[in-house]
């Protein structure tokens, strides 16, 4: 049975998310982190886990959807690689922080202490497993529009997002291309606290600095130095590749 503290916590979130379901149970499921249970002797009890994997199932066919739809000129490839990041931890975490699901998920004291609610793998899985429960709870229709409207609502360009997503591939492809030398990368800085670190990356071509990037997580900043670095080499869309 759920505490009434924690059946308002989690009905201030559906609200909050606009989730129409009065399945407080099912939604604090895939807002408990197997480390609770774990650390609270309720091992028996299910965690996010089952529910992560349903979901997962649930995000994949609506984000297929949404781009076959919106998409009518994209091939195959284009396509599975703009999918590629927007069902990838580093996508989903960032919307489980606006959305603020970091503060509602149930987590060990000692995943607490070493930043599990900032870790991207754990926000993508509760994330996913929220997913999960809005098909079961709901329906597939309303968990698809739940999920269709974090991807109309976004700023980004997906041609901006297809080349900053796979920055690192394509400036490799094109140093392949002209030499066996790889790019190298180097963290140049590390601020903020252990759990709440920022990275400052360059990438470096024959001796020559391509580009900087900053990160929560060093492949966040590598990725995004990268992308710097193909900008420079006008290596993205109308630009030249020779």
């Amino acid at each position: 049975m759920l505490s009434e503290v924690r059946k308002k916590q989690i009905k201030k979130l559906l609200k909050k998310l606009n989730i129409d379901s009065n399945d407080e149970d099912i939604f604090n499921i895939a807002l408990t982190h197997p480390s609770y249970n774990y650390e609270s002797n309720l091992e028996n009890m299910p965690d996010y886990e089952r529910l992560e994997f349903l979901g997962d199932s649930v995000l994949r066919l609506s984000v297929s959807n949404f781009l076959f739809e919106k998409y009518t000129n994209f091939d195959e490839g284009k396509l599975t690689k703009i999918r590629s990041y927007l069902v990838s931890d580093e996508f989903l975490s960032k919307q489980a922080l606006i959305m603020g699901i970091e503060n509602y998920i149930n987590i060990g004291e000692h995943e607490e202490k070493d930043g599990g609610r900032q870790k991207e793998s754990i926000l993508a899985c509760t994330l996913e497993a929220i997913f999960g429960a809005i098909y079961l709870s709901c329906s597939y229709e309303f968990a698809k529009k739940f999920i269709y409207k974090i991807y109309e609502e976004l700023s980004e360009d997906f041609e901006n997002i297809l080349y900053s997503y796979n920055s690192k591939e394509i400036l490799q492809q094109y140093t392949q291309s002209k030499n066996k030398d790889l790019p190298i990368y180097e963290v140049i800085e590390e601020t903020g606290q252990a759990h709440e670190k920022t990275y400052r990356v360059s990438v470096t071509y024959q001796n020559e600095v391509l580009g900087i990037g900053e990160g929560k997580q060093k492949k966040e900043a590598e990725k995004n130095a990268a992308f710097k670095a193909i900008q420079k080499l006008n290596l993205t869309e109308g630009g030249k590749n020779d």
